[in-house]
């Protein structure tokens, strides 16, 4: 089974949270792509939420990186289009992809979830 969890907006919202905290539940069992396009690449960038008194994503990244399951993927021209390259991402275990082959990927997915 393979689910793509797809981040398209803010990372200060409850969404990215929400977002996260299901993807990495669905990890354990499953083939999960978490891909983060338009604002949603921001949620893998050194921002500093709890600046703005939001909970950082410290612990989802730590849990992440222990499950083989999970897979991050930026989209390239989101990146492309907000001035950011692969140095300013946080989260080191990311796939960055054009738009076409995350397409290929979504059509691939047994469960899509948008956030």
């Amino acid at each position: 089974m393979r689910f793509v969890h797809l981040l398209k907006g803010d990372p200060f919202s409850w969404k990215a949270h929400e977002a996260l905290r299901i993807a990495t539940a669905t990890a354990i069992n499953a083939e999960t792509y978490f891909v983060c396009i338009r604002d949603g690449v921001y949620v893998l960038t050194h921002w500093k939420p709890e600046a703005l008194g939001i909970e950082d994503f410290d612990r989802f990244w730590e849990a992440v990186e222990l499950l083989d399951r999970f897979k991050v993927v930026a989209e390239e021209e989101s990146l492309h289009e907000r001035g950011l390259i692969k140095t300013h991402l946080k989260v080191k275990r990311v796939e960055i992809l054009p738009s076409e082959r995350i397409k290929e990927l979504i059509r691939s997915a047994d469960f899509v979830a948008v956030w």
